[in-house]
């Protein structure tokens, strides 16, 4: 009996033993880079509508594009035909205007509370052959505003093009979303487009965007933005998106806003 007793003892030690030096560590992946830049974009991005308003309330209309802040101030750039549309009027836009949550970005709740912001057309400096467009807010939402406690961040630009294949991610409002929407894509391609016998830069990504999304910021997984978003494609057999390399359109940083010249 004792020496069953101890040929059991040890054999229990032996398999004890054998499990802990057979085990390997667990792999803990890695967090995803884009999560925290994703959402400090989520304050770096406003959807982009019209603003019908009378003495007694204001109704917000629906959303035309997105626009991302370069200043605290909340100048923005966007999509330039965005705004061209807004222009024609068709359908009207009594007040251009860009709207921020009171607080935060609250999707589970039905009735967000939102502030707009208005602007006028006549002060944005458009570029129709880059598509581009770039406009002051009326206030500056870099001052104490009473009914705004949500707190914007100016985007930070990657000057250099990423290389075919790299992952980037663009936020916006497609589809009249009332909160801001992210979505990833890979660099499928560049080349040259002729706009008005000029040569201007563009970038293909892999994957379509939904309308309502031109004007959105395109940024890599540290947050820098390397483009805006200005056209899908969705002929058949086709799902990709152009941008404008925000390396094209520098010099109109420059001209407009002082954070332009970084």
């Amino acid at each position: 009996m004792k020496t069953a007793i101890a040929i059991l003892a040890v054999s229990t030690t032996m398999s004890l033993s054998s499990a802990g030096n057979g085990q390997t560590t667990p792999t803990i992946p890695s967090p995803d880079p884009f999560i925290d830049a994703i959402e400090t974009m989520k304050h770096s991005v406003a959807a982009l509508l019209c603003v019908a308003t009378d003495s007694a309330k204001s109704t917000l209309l629906a959303r035309r594009g997105t626009v991302f802040f370069v200043s605290a101030a909340g100048e923005f750039l966007t999509a330039g035909h965005v705004i061209l549309d807004m222009q024609k009027g068709d359908p009207p836009c009594p007040v251009p205007a860009i709207v921020l949550p009171v607080e935060r970005w609250q999707p589970g709740v039905p009735d967000e509370p939102v502030a707009w912001f208005s602007f006028k057309i006549a002060n944005c400096a458009i570029d129709r052959e880059r598509d581009v467009a770039a406009c002051p807010l009326t206030d500056d939402l870099s001052k104490p505003i009473s009914r705004l406690a949500f707190k914007i961040v100016p985007v930070k630009f990657e000057w250099n093009t990423p290389p075919d294949g790299a992952q980037v991610a663009f936020t916006g409002f497609p589809m009249n979303a009332r909160d801001p929407m992210t979505f990833r894509a890979d660099v499928a391609a560049y080349r040259p487009v002729w706009r008005n016998e000029k040569v201007i830069a563009e970038v293909l990504l892999d994957r379509a965007a939904w309308p309502g999304s031109s004007g959105s910021p395109v940024f890599l997984s540290d947050g820098g933005v390397i483009g805006i978003l200005i056209a899908a494609r969705t002929e058949e057999g086709t799902a990709m998106t152009s941008l404008r390399p925000i390396s094209a359109v520098r010099d109109l940083l420059t001209a407009a806003y002082r954070s332009g010249k970084k």
